[in-house]
């Protein structure tokens, strides 16, 4: 069946297969937050995070850009990114600061710091909560070459939060459907592939960025998946011909994922362990730190290969993995802008491509109900 066959390709085993360091598969679950624990002694001698040196390639004005792997043979390598005002001002927030110090980390921070590094994918991943059942479900289900419309009706009708959603979105005006659509085999044809496929991944996403209880993910709020949500769309619509479009969303969906696993070890620790964290030095550390954790992350849930690629790119990674990271890191950032800066015009948006100005516009029509005509 055509309608989900890039799902099916992508998360049915017969594309990409993940490499051994991700043993767990999707929806194997992942402990509670309070069954997985931080290491609290010190290093002897704290180091700044290690960003070993590459060849960065431009993005543009007030984008980041990546220089070197995630990791390679078990061993752990930070990501060379470069913090936009937008991210500094976007972390700030999400850490309930009101401002941040232009200084370097304290000795406190950077011990913090050397104590997170020492964290492994797996060990991230046990702070989320598990993904969702109806996941493997649906993949068990579209594995199969004559799986029938009827029978994705069928199960998607058991989860009273992906039929409201599903109906939400068959009526937004993404799909400019010129009648109401009232029932769910109307919802499922609008939609499409793509919309199906965009549906399954961000239902069973977002209960993940919407479980933090204790100090900061309370304070977060929902800003992780407000920013995780515009960064996947923004994929779509600064996708080009040729790019593997499904594989980007998922990627962009999956980008804030090494934050949401901080926050959970923050609210884990006891509060006089955790220093201020008020410093500009440790939030420009945090950005390659955490895309390294959404990278393993995904890959230890058994996401496809060019998934985690598409977060930091690794040594050898092919043409296509890393156009794919340069298409998420372009839409996180224009993401990151319409997020912290709403209802911008194009003149304010001067320093970007007309393609980055309309994926604004329309990123401000689709989340904030503005957006200027460009």
């Amino acid at each position: 069946m055509a309608l989900l066959s890039s799902l099916r390709k992508l998360l049915s085993g017969s594309g990409d297969t993940p490499s051994a360091g991700g043993a767990s598969a999707m929806g194997t679950g992942a402990r509670s937050a309070s069954a997985a624990t931080v290491p609290t002694a010190p290093p002897s001698a704290p180091a700044p995070v290690s960003q070993p040196p590459g060849t960065a390639y431009s993005q543009g004005p007030s984008m980041v850009s990546t220089q070197t792997a995630v990791y390679s043979g078990g061993d752990l390598v930070f990501p060379t990114l470069d913090a936009s005002p937008e991210w500094l001002q976007f972390s700030t927030r999400l850490l309930g600061l009101s401002r941040l110090k232009d200084v370097p980390p304290s000795t406190g921070e950077q011990g913090l710091m050397q104590r997170l590094q020492a964290q492994r994918g797996s060990q991230w991943a046990d702070l989320l909560p598990r993904l969702p059942a109806v996941l493997p479900q649906l993949m068990r289900l579209v594995r199969r070459e004559d799986v029938s419309g009827s029978e994705l009706v069928q199960l998607l009708s058991r989860d009273p939060s992906l039929v409201g959603e599903l109906m939400r979105l068959a009526n937004s005006p993404r799909y400019r459907t010129e009648r109401e659509i009232t029932d769910l085999s109307g919802a499922v044809m609008v939609l499409g592939q793509q919309g199906l496929n965009q549906l399954v991944m961000s239902v069973a996403m977002r209960p993940i960025f919407h479980q933090g209880k204790g100090r900061y993910g309370s304070r977060a709020g929902t800003l992780l998946w407000d920013l995780s949500e515009r960064t996947a769309f923004a994929t779509l619509r600064l996708a080009n011909a040729g790019d593997d479009e499904f594989a980007a969303y998922l990627a962009g969906l999956s980008s804030q994922l090494g934050l949401m696993a901080l926050l959970r070890a923050l609210d884990a620790m006891s509060a006089p362990s955790v220093p201020p964290m008020d410093r500009e030095g440790l939030h420009r550390q945090l950005l390659p730190l955490t895309a390294a954790w959404s990278a393993q992350i995904v890959e230890h849930w058994g996401f496809p290969v060019k998934v985690a690629e598409a977060l930091v790119p690794r040594p050898g990674s092919s043409a296509e993995s890393t156009v794919l990271a340069q298409l998420v890191r372009q839409a996180q950032a224009v993401a990151l802008r319409q997020l912290m800066q709403p209802g911008l015009q194009p003149a304010q948006l001067g320093d970007w491509s007309a393609a980055q100005q309309r994926c604004y516009a329309e990123l401000d029509r689709e989340f904030s109900g503005t957006g200027a005509a460009v």
